[in-house]
């Protein structure tokens, strides 16, 4: 029994080993191959001609930041959410357990992807001149720093909790649990960048989308707070 046991948690561990490895190696080739196709469009007579053809301008890498934002915040917001509604069981027989955690998983997986490209794109804007430090060290960009700061602290805990997936058997169901509480906070920190430092905050859309995932989220966690409490005192 005890050999079998061993066995198991040896391949949990192995599983959990590949898990990281491969979410790490996934990140960084997707980031190392935009820094590529970026430095071949700006440096080489083949890059210019493809980006002549594609009507790529100066101002294209702008543009593609601020799509990839607001995606990654719409898959952000839809993590945020499906975490929430799995929490409630408000769909748990609705949709099997395992495909719901699939779900809530890859839409966290995602939003930390398409935040990685919104930021590196940045290193290609003519109008502000970025740096990977300033990308990475909260604080100190040339653009908006303090709001800019919160959204880079944000995506770090965003990739730690997204993380967490492949970390759940180590951690145990109470301090995964615990650890994903931090969602709150990389949904707030992504909400105030947004907010301050998004020059399309505006926008009547994003003023919808900002206010209609805030409310949903409040809503939500109050739900599942009031249900937790009548459990409790039944």
């Amino acid at each position: 029994m005890t050999t079998v046991t061993n066995t198991n948690n040896q391949t949990d561990f192995l599983e959990t080993v590949l898990a990281l490895v491969f979410s790490l190696v996934l990140g960084a080739t997707g980031g190392l191959v935009l820094l590529a196709m970026g430095w071949l469009l700006v440096n080489t007579p083949a890059g210019t001609a493809v980006a002549q053809a594609l009507a790529l301008s100066e101002k294209t890498p702008w543009y593609f930041t601020r799509s990839a934002g607001t995606v990654a915040y719409l898959l952000l917001a839809g993590s945020t959410i499906w975490g929430l509604l799995l929490s409630t069981k408000l769909i748990k027989e609705a949709v099997p357990a395992a495909l719901s955690l699939a779900m809530h998983n890859i839409l966290s997986w995602l939003a930390v992807v398409l935040t990685g490209l919104h930021a590196l794109a940045l290193l290609w804007d003519s109008y502000y001149s970025y740096s990977l430090a300033d990308l990475t060290v909260p604080f100190i960009g040339p653009y908006r720093p303090e709001w800019v700061g919160l959204g880079i602290l944000g995506f770090y805990l965003m990739f730690l909790t997204s993380l967490s997936f492949s970390l759940r058997k180590q951690l145990g169901q109470k301090r995964w649990r615990q650890l994903h509480y931090a969602t709150f906070a990389v949904y707030l920190l992504a909400t105030v960048h947004g907010v301050m430092a998004g020059t399309d905050s505006s926008n009547t859309g994003m003023q919808v989308l900002y206010w209609g995932s805030g409310l949903l989220v409040l809503f939500l966690t109050n739900f599942r707070l009031l249900v937790s409490k009548g459990r409790s005192a039944s």
